[in-house]
């Protein structure tokens, strides 16, 4: 239960990131918002490692470069995504992020790439996918 909490918060803070993304780039410069975005973000994980006390930043040292480098994606991610809600708002492009995240995740699990244990991926998740992106059509009618 915990887990779904924390993956609806995901989507929600996602949405309004989406907006609130878009309209600064439309005031400042696209590059610039992600910029913004990243820096904040950064300021902000900082502070609630801070406050947790959290001294487990000392293994970052530790973590293999493919995976350390998760936060340039991060700026590309916002840069597509601010685009994407420029030319088609944010319905159609939280969609379709979601149908884009979801054929990954499946791609991800069933090969078990990234270092995720490898999961058997059937017939009710690809139905899953099938609705997914038959939801992003009827939305866009």
């Amino acid at each position: 239960m915990k887990g779904i909490l924390f993956a609806l918060a995901g989507g929600f803070f996602l949405t309004f990131q989406s907006a609130a993304n878009a309209v600064i780039s439309q005031q400042t410069g696209t590059w610039q918002a992600a910029t913004l975005t990243q820096f904040t973000g950064f300021l902000a994980a900082v502070a609630i490692v801070l406050v947790l006390r959290d001294t487990s930043y000392r293994q970052l040292n530790q973590i293999s470069p493919l995976y350390a480098s998760g936060g340039t994606l991060a700026a590309f991610v916002l840069f597509s995504n601010m685009t994407a809600v420029h030319l088609m708002g944010v319905t159609m492009t939280i969609g379709i992020f979601l149908v884009a995240q979801l054929l990954s995740a499946v791609v991800i699990d069933s090969r078990g790439w990234l270092d995720m244990p490898k999961k058997k991926i059937g017939r009710p998740q690809i139905a899953g996918l099938v609705l997914m992106i038959a939801g992003v059509i009827v939305l866009k009618w």
